[in-house]
């Protein structure tokens, strides 16, 4: 009896038919959370990227300006004109803020806010570390003439 029990011990400990399930189980978590933290910082980014752009294309517009009033009404319009056009923003989903840099008269800023917890990245929150809520981009451009 003790050598078909060690026969049946050696033939269980060759049997190699379920190494692929345990490595299977074992990687699959991982690679979960990896291409989780992949889409969440894509998004992320994603919007970082357009706002900055969309920024820098208002206070490129701004400079055309006369007035002050005339600058903060050109970057507003751009601004709402390129987000109507964005799949990841909303309308009115980005605060604007327009003006002259405190330091410089003669360099005008554009100024976006957005909170970014509207992504929908707060499931993923649980799995990684997610970045700020407030992406915040400023753009500055000198004003021609002065």
């Amino acid at each position: 009896m003790g050598s078909t029990a060690g026969r049946e011990g050696r033939k269980l400990a060759a049997c190699r038919g379920g190494n692929a399930a345990v490595e299977f189980a074992l990687v699959t978590p991982v690679l979960l959370l990896l291409f989780a933290g992949i889409c969440a910082f894509g998004i992320y980014l994603g919007a970082a990227h357009t706002l900055r752009q969309v920024a820098a294309e208002a206070a490129r517009a701004s400079v055309a300006g006369v007035s002050d009033g005339e600058r903060a009404s050109l970057a507003q319009a751009v601004v709402q004109r390129s987000l109507a056009a964005s799949a990841m923003f909303k309308a009115g989903s980005v605060a604007v803020s327009v003006g002259t840099s405190p330091g410089d008269a003669t360099v005008y800023t554009v100024t976006l806010t957005y909170d970014s917890s509207v992504l929908g990245l707060k499931a993923l929150g649980k799995l990684v570390p997610l970045p700020p809520d407030v992406l915040t981009s400023t753009v500055s451009v000198r004003r021609g003439g002065l």
